[in-house]
């Protein structure tokens, strides 16, 4: 009997992963390898020193020489000398062979991080399955593992995050260091590959925070001392797990820092923000503006700072407008500034003057700038997912209207022969599967996902259920989703991709309560039901 069981667990195990293998295969076998236009390609070409420098997330730089290495010996090996890099590229030369492996390395991880998180959600195979062919009719998760780029690093560890905190909080007082060590380094990764992760260190003290409120709520309707000394326990156990969990992040965030800016040390200039630098982008609602309304913002800005140099940039940024000067793109308005500075030798002045500028408009955020986060951000909520995966194919088709920036890409499969940027945006529309979702906006994914939070929580009290932590856990991920793109919106234009961790997180959350309240549904009260 262990041993027919055991072969059970197998081949369901075998069923899972291969439903979550299946869109996979079939984008490698069809679909050529998308690129996050000139980002990623600095990501996987130069030094990873200049790339942390220049504000990329080092840990994809790092890990995607992996692949691309042996890809590239393989080459040699096979009397193929490969592409001859630009002069900045650092590390193995871009091969067909390096980006096919990079690619298949990527699917195989969210396969395996998607399995690790349904098993975490419901122990009934039948659900498992359920929610296995879910995750596989959605093509975003897989169009963003079929693309060179940091946000794919970013999402398979967010998922893989999200697993290991649900295991933790199953666990409850039972939960080992071990298992706080692999949150962690889980979280780490997730703050190396992408700068604004850093917002993850919220969501596991937020969910333990908001059991506790919920606990201490309900401690007002308690009928006897048991169940008062119950709640007691609860909440004893909650603050604990919310003092370890916010210790662990605030260890994760110093760690991370030290390590960026250990490895930006090594090159020849010294670490430093450039968050001013990226809200560039977002200034671009200056443009929109009315001329006397501008002029009226940019002299309220610089009453703002004592700084003559930020007064010097706003200045600079006024004169551009009126010149009517194209701000769409940053390289007018930087290398105008580059002269304020006395030129490119000092990088580190402009960039300070350019983050006390931004934070100028952001503290506090100024009423015209609000206005432009809130129009993008209700743009956002109002965006299916698939405008996120077809994104992907326009940054790919990047490529072909700034050649001389990427020309360790010409001989690849995916821009060679007779490719161009129109076959590769009409790829998309060549296969179905890519519009699947289509029809459901992330407000629409909202409403369904409230309704399976109502129904699992009436099911939990039906079963005589504390529903409390992962009620709480749930909307936790949800707000730290919302607050992801809020973010963003402050400090960016927008962009479709950067509703990637807002839809990520509201499916995970999702799915977790669908896992759930299946597991409640049809599982006897006095027994568990059979694992994998």
């Amino acid at each position: 009997m262990p041993a027919r069981a055991a072969i059970s667990n197998l081949l369901r195990s075998c069923l899972l992963l291969l439903c979550l293998l299946a869109p996979s295969a079939w984008m490698i076998a069809t679909i050529p390898p998308l690129w996050r236009d000139y980002d990623a390609y600095v990501q996987v070409t130069h030094n990873p020193l200049l790339s942390t420098f220049w504000g990329h997330g080092p840990a994809y730089c790092y890990i995607a020489k992996v692949p691309l290495f042996a890809g590239e010996q393989w080459e040699r090996w096979r009397g193929r000398a490969p592409a001859v890099p630009s002069p900045e590229s650092s590390g193995p030369r871009l091969t067909d062979s390096g980006i096919r492996l990079l690619i298949v390395g990527q699917h195989l991880a969210l396969c395996g991080a998607a399995f690790y998180f349904i098993v975490a959600v419901t122990r009934l195979f039948w659900v498992r399955l359920a929610l296995a062919l879910a995750w596989a009719s959605n093509a975003l998760f897989y169009t963003f593992a079929h693309c060179v780029g940091s946000e794919t690093l970013s999402l398979i560890f967010i998922i893989l995050l999200v697993g290991k905190a649900l295991r933790l909080i199953r666990s409850g007082d039972e939960a080992a260091w071990r298992d706080w060590y692999v949150f962690a380094i889980a979280l780490c990764v997730c703050i190396l590959s992408r700068h604004l992760n850093l917002i993850l260190i919220a969501f596991l003290p937020a969910t333990f925070l908001l059991s506790w409120m919920l606990h201490c709520a309900r401690g007002f309707f308690t009928l006897n001392d048991k169940q008062r000394l119950e709640l007691r326990q609860l909440r004893a156990r909650d603050l604990r797990q919310a003092v370890i969990a916010t210790a662990i992040g605030i260890a994760c965030f110093a760690m991370t820092t030290f390590a960026v800016h250990g490895l930006a040390r090594k090159s020849r200039f010294h670490p430093h923000s450039r968050i001013g630098f990226t809200f560039l982008w977002r200034l671009h609602f200056l443009q929109e503006l009315p001329p006397d309304a501008r002029a009226a913002l940019l002299h309220k800005v610089a009453a703002r700072t004592h700084s003559p140099e930020v007064r010097k940039l706003l200045t600079l940024l006024e004169q551009m407008l009126a010149e009517r000067a194209d701000l769409m793109t940053t390289g007018p308005f930087m290398q105008r500034a580059i002269e304020l500075f006395n030129g490119p030798l000092h990088w580190e002045e402009l960039d300070r003057a350019l983050n006390q500028m931004a934070f100028a408009f952001l503290l506090p955020p100024t009423a015209e700038l609000l206005h432009a986060a809130r129009t993008d951000f209700v743009a956002v909520l109002r965006m299916p997912s698939t405008e996120i995966s077809s994104s992907l194919f326009a940054t790919t088709a990047y490529y072909f209207d700034n050649k001389e920036q990427m020309p360790g890409c010409a001989e690849l499969v995916t821009f060679r022969g007779n490719a161009s940027a129109e076959k590769i945006w009409q790829l998309q529309f060549q296969h179905r599967y890519f519009r699947l979702w289509q029809g459901l906006s992330y407000n629409r994914a909202l409403v369904a996902w409230f309704v399976a939070l109502s129904v699992f929580v009436l099911t939990a009290r039906r079963k005589k259920q504390n529903p409390r932590t992962i009620f709480a856990f749930g909307i936790a991920l949800t707000a730290v989703g919302i607050t992801f793109v809020a973010a963003t919106c402050l400090l960016d234009e927008f962009s479709p991709r950067f509703g990637l961790p807002m839809w990520q997180l509201l499916l995970l959350s999702l799915y977790l309560f669908v896992g759930r309240t299946a597991g409640l549904l049809f599982t006897p009260s006095n027994s568990e039901p059979q694992s994998l």
